[in-house]
């Protein structure tokens, strides 16, 4: 039922009618008068009195509250907000003279852009030039470079940086001279809104019956809402048929998704999962196609800048695809167009050599590859 609230003006003009229709006698209460005086304060409590009830309503439901009343709100049913998440990506570390040494790269080992924006090398044992006995990446000699994954040490989108970004080397290491990336970090983004947080808790409090597809999915977004997933039944990773068992393919955006990361999945898959099933949670099979094309701008247009532009856009485009998705040949088309009203034609457009679409398959990830112009 909707709440019917009343001005200061109405409030006291209702006040005067009510009091004057209660008195056989004229009373004054004319601006000034003791009786319109009291008259007024009283109406000043009563929009006081309204403004405590509208500030009740609003924190007594999760759509109208805001904030910290929208946290203490889901925190009652075991639900918190969700932190940002720090950009990911890799980076080439080089050598000018590769055959005179090797080098050591550890884990925590830090890079920056211009702008100061630190990274920090993280572990991935699939790497590689991971090494296990070292418990660090190692370069080895006449190697000139190797490429290592890095994790913004700021949570957030500002850590999204461009292709070509990060151009200094925060830890200074032996056979170390340079270090660049090659393609945009990704995945950072900001702490949860109150809109997000709303929506996600109509999915939490659904999937409370646990032992559900639905579950399973929370329990992958409850450790990150930003992560990208697939959840297959009755198979193996290879696809063959395996009663009771549930592959839950995870990735952030990048293809190649840290070890912590997998852990963190699985322990939050294995809170919910049925007795008797077992569970699998593993990478996708990431294939990155090359993309080609030839652009053509007008007079006011930088055809490099506008470049830059459609390499960037591109890569978010299949950064952002599902797990198990096609990637469409014709969007990259669009994004080529609408990077600039400067782009007059795009011609030569191949994906992974071809002119067609790459087809969806169960566990394959298409992501960001090379973007070449003719």
């Amino acid at each position: 039922m909707a709440i019917t609230f009343q001005s200061f003006k109405t409030t006291l003009g209702n006040m005067v009618a009510a009091a004057q229709g209660a008195c056989p006698s004229l009373l004054d209460l004319n601006v000034g008068s003791p009786g319109r005086a009291m008259l007024e304060a009283v109406a000043g409590l009563g929009l006081w009195f309204q403004f405590i009830a509208l500030q009740i309503l609003s924190r007594t439901r999760l759509a109208t509250s805001i904030g910290s009343d929208v946290d203490s709100f889901v925190q009652d049913f075991g639900l918190t907000r969700l932190a940002g998440t720090a950009a990911t990506g890799t980076v080439t570390f080089t050598s000018f003279t590769p055959a005179s040494q090797s080098a050591t790269i550890a884990v925590g080992s830090t890079v920056k852009t211009a702008s100061n924006l630190i990274y920090d090398v993280v572990e991935d044992s699939t790497n590689a030039a991971w090494s296990a006995a070292d418990g660090a990446y190692v370069r080895p000699a006449g190697t000139a470079s190797i490429t290592v994954p890095v994790q913004c040490e700021t949570t957030g989108t500002t850590g999204n940086v461009a292709a070509g970004a990060i151009c200094l080397l925060g830890t200074a290491v032996a056979g170390i001279d340079t270090v660049t990336n090659a393609a945009a970090l990704t995945n950072g983004s900001d702490g949860e809104t109150d809109a997000a947080l709303r929506t996600r808790f109509v999915a939490y409090i659904n999937s409370r019956s646990k032992a559900t597809i639905a579950a399973i999915e929370n329990a992958v977004t409850d450790v990150s809402a930003d992560l990208i997933y697939q959840v297959v039944e009755n198979v193996d990773t290879s696809g063959a048929f395996l009663p009771g068992n549930v592959v839950v393919y995870v990735d952030d955006g990048s293809g190649d998704v840290s070890d912590t990361l997998i852990d963190q999945v699985y322990t939050a898959v294995d809170d919910v999962r049925p007795a008797a099933v077992s569970i699998m949670v593993v990478r996708p099979d990431v294939v990155r196609p090359a993309v080609a094309m030839t652009v053509s701008v007008d007079g006011t247009g930088d055809l490099a800048a506008v470049q830059a532009t459609i390499s960037t856009n591109i890569a978010a485009y299949f950064n952002g695809l599902a797990i198990g998705a096609s990637a469409s040949y014709s969007r990259l088309i669009q994004i080529a167009y609408a990077a600039s009203t400067s782009v007059t034609n795009v011609t030569g457009v191949t994906l992974a050599g071809g002119v067609v679409d790459l087809p969806a398959t169960t566990g394959t990830a298409y992501r960001a590859g090379t973007v070449s112009f003719g």
